[in-house]
C-alpha cells in the first residue's frame, strides 16, 4: 500500500511539473521571445522589461528615436495583440524625466482641451510654444488614427507620452 501511494505521488508530481513547465516554456517561446525578436528590430526603442502574465503582458520600453516611434509602436501592439490572444497588452515608457513631466504636467490640461474637443491641429502650435517657453532642446508631436504621441526633450533628460485620441468611456454632448 506505501508502494502505491508513492507511485500516485510520483505520478501527480511529474504530471505537475510537465503542465506547468510546459505552460511556462510556452510562455517563453511562443509570447515573449517573438515580442522581444521584434522589439529588437526597432529603429525607434530599446526593450527596458517584458513579462508575460497569466492575464497580462507588461512591454516597457525606451524610446530613441522618436519620430520613427509611433509606426514601430501600432506594429508592436498588432503583433502583441496577436500573440497575446485574450490577454491585456500594457505598454511603459521609461522615457519619464520628473523635470520634463512638470513641463508636461503644466500644458496637460490644454492638451487634454484640444484632444477632447478634437481640435488635433492646435497641439503642434502648443508644443512649439513649449519648446521655446521652456527652452527645450526638442519638442514633437505626433498623430495617427488612435494616438497622440509627444516628445519632450532637454539636454539628457527626455519625456515621452501616448495619449489615446479618444477615451473609451467618452461623453458626447449633444447641445
Amino acid at each position: 500500500m506505501q508502494l502505491r501511494k508513492n507511485a500516485i505521488g510520483l505520478s501527480l508530481l511529474a504530471t505537475l511539473i510537465l503542465l506547468f513547465g510546459g505552460w511556462f516554456l510556452y510562455q517563453k517561446l511562443e509570447v515573449e521571445q517573438p515580442i522581444r525578436d521584434q522589439i529588437g528590430r526597432f529603429q525607434s526603442a530599446e526593450l527596458v522589461e517584458l513579462h508575460a502574465g497569466k492575464h497580462n503582458i507588461h512591454i516597457d520600453l525606451k524610446v530613441t528615436n522618436p519620430e520613427l516611434f509611433p509606426q514601430e509602436y501600432r506594429q508592436l501592439l498588432k503583433e502583441a495583440k496577436e500573440l497575446a490572444g485574450n490577454k491585456q497588452i500594457e505598454v511603459t515608457l521609461a522615457n519619464q524625466s520628473e523635470e520634463l513631466e512638470q513641463v508636461w504636467m503644466k500644458g496637460l490640461f490644454s492638451f487634454t482641451e484640444a484632444v477632447d474637443l478634437h481640435q488635433y491641429s492646435r497641439i503642434p502650435q502648443m508644443v512649439s510654444e513649449w519648446k521655446e517657453a521652456y527652452k527645450l532642446d526638442q519638442a514633437l508631436a505626433q498623430m495617427d488614427g488612435e494616438h497622440v504621441y509627444v516628445y519632450l526633450k532637454r539636454g539628457n533628460e527626455d519625456y515621452y507620452a501616448i495619449i489615446p485620441r479618444v477615451a473609451e468611456s467618452e461623453v458626447i454632448a449633444r447641445g
